[in-house]
């Protein structure tokens, strides 16, 4: 879930590919796919590859928009001969319905908490073998035996987040404090066609449970047709529901205020001081974003054993640091901590207090249920 400023919360409990080479080991959809994705920039721009080591394989990397330093891809292919493909995937459900529909070849993805715990049952992800990593004792302890994924026995975790409200100081005197100025028809209405929300159906409704007072992950049918009907009530007033450009939406100006994930708005706001972020006082859904081995990566020695230097490398305190200070999302790294910007680790919306974290709730995992979101998702999507 995605990019600027995060101490850490007690967790409470808390990508075929569409960029392969001319390969036949990455199949999308059923046939290889080499026209979509673009394969990760590896010349670092200024950096001197004079030395880098001779070609060390390709790992085939699924994750979200803009969520890595790009100098990164260069730097690990010259200490490693590596390099890296990327991929995007917009949302955890379009991550789900690609690798359902018969993507193969990826290394590595980067699911949510709830998603984890979803590969886990379909048998998509590899063990974790811990004995491998080198930087395992980096962590912060309160991350490494998540309800998701117990005692990390599959994925190493990433970054870590919030979905609140971006908004630019412009238009206001006092910050928008509440989800009302989204989901209250009259204040929506304020900024008609200058509102996006996310492209993410459990995101949507996962804010609008919360603001109604009930659970970010009910499987109350009642209590989502509530949720579904509020969503219905503001649409008109929307902008567009948009997941990969909706900060630059704001720096363009053509939207005013943004239902987005903390990161974004952050990175957002470093090109443009007058986009701030905040946690709504009702409460927000927090996420973890996870490092994760494909089942098929897992059975090959030879692309595990790229998995195993990529992973050490990202989780290794001086890279997890320039990632972070580059995505401005908080970091389960404690080893991190010396290497990022102060005006990141202080920024309360990034890295919030406890008062405001026993306000943060994870979507989990609905099981079956999972059908009637999607069926009242598509009400909305359809509606005119």
């Amino acid at each position: 879930m995605k990019k600027i400023l995060l101490s850490m919360f007690m967790i409470l409990i808390m990508i075929g590919v569409a960029a392969c080479g001319p390969s036949d080991t990455a199949d999308v959809g059923g046939e290889t796919d080499t026209s979509g994705g673009e394969e990760a920039d590896t010349s670092g721009g200024e950096a001197d590859t004079s030395d880098a080591k001779e070609d060390g394989g390709t790992l085939y990397f699924y994750t979200w928009s803009e969520y890595i330093d790009p100098d990164i891809y260069a730097q690990f292919k010259e200490e490693t001969g590596i390099t890296v493909v990327e991929d995007i995937f917009g949302s955890n459900e379009d991550l789900l319905a690609k690798l359902q529909g018969g993507a193969t070849g990826y290394d590595v993805y980067v699911p949510s908490d709830y998603m984890v715990e979803i590969m886990i049952e379909l048998d998509m992800l590899a063990e974790l073998d811990q004995s491998r990593l080198e930087t395992i004792g980096n962590l912060d302890p309160t991350f490494t035996n998540p309800p998701f994924d117990p005692n990390m026995g599959h994925c190493l975790p990433y970054f870590w987040g919030t979905t609140g409200i971006g908004y630019n100081l412009e238009d206001w005197d006092e910050p928008p404090d509440s989800w009302a100025y989204i989901f209250d028809p009259e204040l929506a209405s304020n900024f008609s066609g200058q509102i996006t929300m996310l492209d993410d159906m459990r995101e949507v409704f996962g804010s609008a449970l919360i603001y109604l007072g009930y659970s970010a992950g009910t499987t109350d049918e009642a209590e989502l047709a509530e949720a579904r009907d509020l969503v219905l009530g503001i649409k008109e007033h929307l902008y567009s529901f948009e997941s990969d450009t909706y900060e630059d939406l704001m720096l363009t100006g053509e939207t005013r205020m943004s239902q987005g994930w903390s990161g974004d708005i952050f990175a957002a706001a470093v090109e443009d001081e007058n986009l701030w972020y905040i946690i709504p006082k009702e409460g927000a859904v927090m996420w973890v974003d996870n490092l994760c081995i494909s089942a098929d990566a897992g059975a090959d020695p030879e692309r595990l054993d790229r998995v195993y230097q990529w992973l050490d490398y990202l989780n290794r305190a001086d890279i997890a640091a320039q990632n972070t200070n580059w995505v401005w999302y908080a970091s389960p790294n404690a080893a991190a901590e010396d290497g990022i910007l102060e005006e990141i680790l202080t920024e309360p919306a990034i890295y919030p207090d406890a008062e405001t974290m026993e306000r943060l709730e994870f979507l989990g995992n609905v099981g079956d249920f999972t059908e009637t979101y999607s069926r009242m998702w598509t009400e909305i999507k359809a509606a005119d």
